[in-house]
């Protein structure tokens, strides 16, 4: 569970907040989401998979970086622009799962 999280929120409202309230916010803007070995392979087969345009740099270590500013709108390219819902949920990288990790002015989820 994220550390952050308001207390007494359980992840199904947080969901729908993101999605509904700050249209995920998290997933959108100038942004890089840090991606391990293990996940940069899950991302590109998920990427394929669907269909979804990709643009990913390699790190040294065979992790990754994906920088949303290079896909359309600016968002990361596994969120669903229509719905801001992220199209792989269940196997998002573990960064996206254990967000919030502070406090995040204009994240409903965190209290900010």
């Amino acid at each position: 569970m994220p550390p952050y999280l308001m207390p007494g929120m359980i992840p199904e409202s947080a969901s729908d907040i993101c999605m509904n309230q700050c249209r995920a916010m998290c997933c959108r803007g100038p942004l890089i989401l840090t991606l391990t070995e293990a996940e940069v392979l899950t991302f590109v087969q998920n990427s394929v998979a669907l269909g979804v345009p990709l643009k990913l740099s390699k790190s040294p270590d065979n992790g990754g970086w994906v920088k949303f500013a290079d896909h359309a709108g600016e968002c990361c390219p596994m969120l669903d622009q229509e719905t801001f819902a992220c199209r792989i949920y269940a196997a998002r990288p573990q960064r996206c799962r254990d967000f919030p990790e502070k406090l995040t002015p204009g994240c409903a989820i965190s209290g900010g």
